[in-house]
């Protein structure tokens, strides 16, 4: 899958778990609180879903989820 398209679709996740969050690829999801540990989970779910990816429990790891550009970078060891 095109790079540009997983982060697209991971800025969408993050977005839908963490409305009126202002989000850019960059953005420190769990330092600045727009992400938490029941919206990290929300998340999980949503990315498993629509990149067709399973995540395991061991992998939900801060630092694969620090910002979108750090769950590109994790979901591109997944195949996506």
């Amino acid at each position: 899958m095109a790079e540009d398209v997983v982060l697209r679709a991971v800025v969408a996740a993050v977005r839908e778990v963490a409305p009126g969050a202002e989000i850019v690829d960059d953005t420190p999801l769990i330092a600045h609180r727009i992400v938490d540990s029941l919206s990290l989970l929300s998340l999980v779910s949503l990315l498993e879903k629509e990149l067709s990816v399973t995540i395991r429990d061991s992998e939900i790891l801060p630092a694969h989820f620090e910002s979108p550009l750090a769950i590109r970078a994790f979901l591109r060891t997944k195949g996506c």
